[in-house]
């Protein structure tokens, strides 16, 4: 685990990413698990470092961009 990242928030937020339907943002994973969306997107980015999931870019939405993250 890198400095910083806690294994309970890891999973949490691991399970959130692989139990939904289709690909979440950090925006709605923050929501529901009460977290920050900054936090979130460190764990994600995580995940996404050590391939466990996929990010993309989010399009169709007003403003500024967003990616969304889907379990591998």
């Amino acid at each position: 685990m890198p400095k910083g990242l806690i294994e309970e928030t890891l999973t949490a937020i691991s399970g959130v990413v692989r139990d939904a339907d289709s690909a979440v943002s950090a925006t709605e994973v923050a929501t529901t698990l009460e977290l920050s969306r900054v936090t979130v997107r460190r764990y994600l980015e995580h995940l996404v470092k050590t391939k466990q999931a996929v990010k993309q870019p989010r399009y169709g939405t007003p403003g500024r961009p967003e990616y969304e993250y889907r379990w591998v």
